[in-house]
């Protein structure tokens, strides 16, 4: 069985340093985290599907990969870590 990027950041979220406000945020929106997950991931390989991807990472990677993605969107959206607050912007694309 396949897992998905969602599903394997809920795993491995407090091994990524992932918790309370700013998981709450994720998990808030989740679609602009997950789009750019599969992005990448179609970067990384065309020919295989985002889930073959995400499966063949080793949790080390996987780990590297998510910070990436979300680190990413957390800019783009104006997310501040240090203060758990955050600048919303209406779309990515402002």
């Amino acid at each position: 069985m396949s897992e998905t990027w969602r599903q394997r950041l809920s795993r491995r979220r407090l091994e990524i340093g992932i918790e309370g406000a700013e998981y709450d945020y994720i998990q808030k929106y989740i679609e602009f985290y997950c789009s750019e997950a599969d992005r990448r991931c179609k970067k990384i390989d065309m020919s295989k599907t985002v889930d073959e991807v995400i499966n063949s990472m080793k949790d080390e990677k996987f780990d590297n990969f998510t910070k990436g993605v979300i680190d990413s969107i957390h800019k783009k959206r104006g997310y501040d870590l240090y203060d758990g607050s955050k600048k919303e912007t209406a779309t990515l694309g402002s």
